[in-house]
């Protein structure tokens, strides 16, 4: 006996990216929906014959009946695919939220939506239990029904749940606690675990997939779904990682002191070709320049910039002074009168140094924009 499966989870569908400008927004929202294409083909590949989807299909409760519609439309689309849909934290199995919706629909014959601990049949001698959420957070481990659950000798029973099995929160306690030991306890070939959005191994038996599509600027893993094979109930599966993101989102440190150090993030971004655009960077600066190499930064900024999707520079750690000679390249009128009033004051320590030297630093790129033959 041998079966295939994929395991996916935190789909997020709906999120609403408020810190992008609303066309970029609307381009990332997209392509979660786009994750259904990607995972399909995970699943081809591997020769699955289910899809198993470990919460937070959704971001929130509040989904429009449009959006809810076009998921199960791109579900549909593949009726060789059994979609196991389980209800997560950000989109708990209670009144009036989505799932209540969906299911007084007419759900796709290929899609089933898990709102009840109850074993499930994927295949012949194959069950799954689920452990649907019914609110944000709970005390329970939701999973502990399934060491009650029966099933036939010799039957492969995967486990499908959404929580933390280490504490995510500054308390250290978890929102949805589940016991990594629950495999064990129960008697499951494999337990598919959400909530952890990127790809990680408790065991040889429980795994976070984490989500297939990142959303943020992380460093653990996020942009995969996972084809996991079982032999047996007794065998331990094998668990391969398969890229499904369309976006990458990186996070970037560079050192540019005395205005030196973006011709490596140039020359990374350069590298990237027309796979660039597909980029989003988050770029963390910091060192010690004049207002000419801060001015030069930030014109290099805007060439780096139009070639990614999105570029986030935070400029906060870079320190700025006031050199001799970017004071003489604003003459001898008004504009040097104010600059060296504010050079006085952004060195002088006092509430107001910091807000001086931004005055300082906009003055000078305002006159070298000037100067270059600009309008403002």
């Amino acid at each position: 006996m041998r079966f295939a499966f994929i395991h996916t989870a935190d789909w997020q569908i709906g999120k609403r990216f408020g810190a992008f400008e609303s066309e970029k927004a609307a381009v990332l929202r997209e392509q979660r929906l786009g994750t259904v294409d990607r995972v399909a083909e995970a699943a081809r590949a591997a020769g699955a014959e289910a899809v198993l989807v470990a919460g937070d299909v959704f971001d929130s409760e509040t989904v429009s009946d449009e959006l809810a519609g076009r998921l199960l439309s791109r579900l549909k689309v593949y009726p060789n695919l059994g979609w196991h849909l389980l209800p997560g934290n950000h989109d708990p199995a209670r009144a009036g939220g989505v799932w209540e919706a969906i299911v007084a629909g007419e759900l796709p014959s290929n899609v089933r939506v898990h709102l009840t601990p109850e074993p499930a049949e994927l295949a012949k001698d194959v069950v799954l239990l689920p452990a649907p959420l019914t609110s944000k957070s709970t005390a329970r481990d939701p999973t502990a029904w399934m060491d009650g659950a029966t099933s036939p000798a010799g039957t492969i029973r995967i486990g499908l749940a959404h929580g933390s099995v280490q504490g995510f929160g500054s308390d250290g306690e978890a929102n949805v606690p589940i016991d990594p030991a629950r495999v064990k306890m129960a008697g499951l070939a494999y337990l598919a675990l959400g909530d952890w959005h990127g790809v990680k191994r408790i065991s040889d038996r429980v795994w976070y997939s984490g989500t297939p599509e990142p959303d943020s600027f992380p460093d653990n893993e996020p942009g995969y779904a996972l084809a996991v094979h079982i032999d047996s109930a007794n065998s331990p599966p094998k668990v391969e990682r398969v890229a499904t993101a369309y976006f990458t989102w990186m996070r970037r440190q560079q050192s540019v002191d005395g205005g030196e150090g973006l011709e490596a993030i140039e020359k990374e971004v350069s590298g990237l070709g027309a796979d660039a655009s597909r980029f989003l960077m988050s770029l963390s600066l910091e060192g010690s320049v004049s207002l000419a190499e801060f001015a030069c930064i930030e014109e290099h900024l805007a060439k780096i910039a139009p070639q990614l999707f999105h570029l986030a520079p935070d400029l906060s750690r870079v320190q700025t002074f006031a050199a001799d000679t970017d004071i003489d390249e604003l003459g001898s009128g008004m504009l040097a009168t104010v600059a060296a009033r504010l050079k006085g004051m952004a060195v002088t320590p006092s509430e107001d140094s910091e807000v001086a030297a931004r005055a300082l630093r906009k003055l000078f790129a305002i006159a070298r924009h000037i100067e270059a033959g600009g309008t403002r």
